[in-house]
């Protein structure tokens, strides 16, 4: 059965696993392409100046990714995200 997300949207197909069942990410498209479009082209927290876009990430500030409130998103260069998310936990919440 597909997920859904916590919008209530149906969750984004992923790829299938080894024995050929069907995987789905834990959030719709929309939710997770909201961020995107407010990237910005440094870290916020190092200063960071990426050459190209895949070089940061869009972090929840409070750590829930559901919780896609403007003032809670933030950019940040892959090593403040993951300092950041190891510092705090995100990843148990």
């Amino acid at each position: 059965m597909r997920p859904k997300c916590l919008c209530g949207n149906l969750a984004e197909q992923k790829g299938s696993d080894l024995y050929g069942n069907t995987r789905y990410r834990s959030r719709c498209t929309s939710c997770r392409k909201t961020g995107q479009k407010y990237k910005k082209d440094h870290c916020e927290k190092c200063g960071f100046i990426a050459e190209d876009s895949v070089q940061l990430d869009v972090d929840h500030i409070d750590g829930n990714p559901s919780n896609n409130d403007l003032l809670n998103l933030q950019t940040l260069c892959a090593n403040c995200h993951r300092l950041k998310s190891k510092i705090n936990n995100d990843w148990k919440k």
